[in-house]
């Protein structure tokens, strides 16, 4: 014990201070996250809706997923699903509808889970089985979504910047 210092209870009381500030630090920064999260998805639909809609492979790839998945009305739903995610990924990276586009998006995930990811789980165990469902990129796709919808868009969006305006 040194003079007039007690090491064992003022340490680990500057060790809390110090995590508590970075913590709040931290916090201050979750924009950063939301936006990556949020150009990096919105890019990841809007590229792929763009391919199906002005490729013509892509396209009848499309056709052709949903013909094997038994979707009802796959030239319609080939261009329905095609124009949500462009649309929709477009909202995403501006920030612009956001909740909108992330449920739209997360209406998409939840068919293509439905219809074509979880056929090709093939585990012998239900916990192996939950670790395939859990791989799958659809899955970490809605998670994002709902995150997004959950969070909001960030205060680099349109959204915030119509919402800062419009609010007193």
């Amino acid at each position: 014990m040194l003079e007039g210092i007690n090491v064992s209870t003022e340490s680990p009381m500057n060790a809390m201070l110090w995590v508590r500030t970075f913590l709040s630090e931290l916090h201050a920064w979750q924009w950063v996250g939301i936006l990556v999260a949020r150009i990096t998805v919105g890019s990841l639909f809007f590229l792929s809706g763009r391919g199906k809609l002005l490729i013509p492979k892509h396209r009848e790839q499309m056709h052709e997923t949903l013909l094997a998945a038994r979707v009802p009305f796959p030239e319609f739903n080939t261009v329905f699903v095609s124009a949500v995610e462009f649309g929709a990924g477009l909202l995403l990276i501006l920030g612009a509808l956001t909740p909108v586009a992330c449920v739209m998006l997360s209406g998409v995930m939840v068919m293509a889970i439905a219809t074509t990811a979880v056929k090709s789980i093939k585990a012998a165990s239900p916990l192996g089985g939950l670790s395939e469902f859990l791989y799958l990129p659809e899955v970490l796709y809605l998670v994002i979504l709902l995150w997004l919808f959950l969070s909001g868009p960030g205060w680099l969006s349109v959204d915030h910047l119509i919402l800062s305006k419009t609010s007193p």
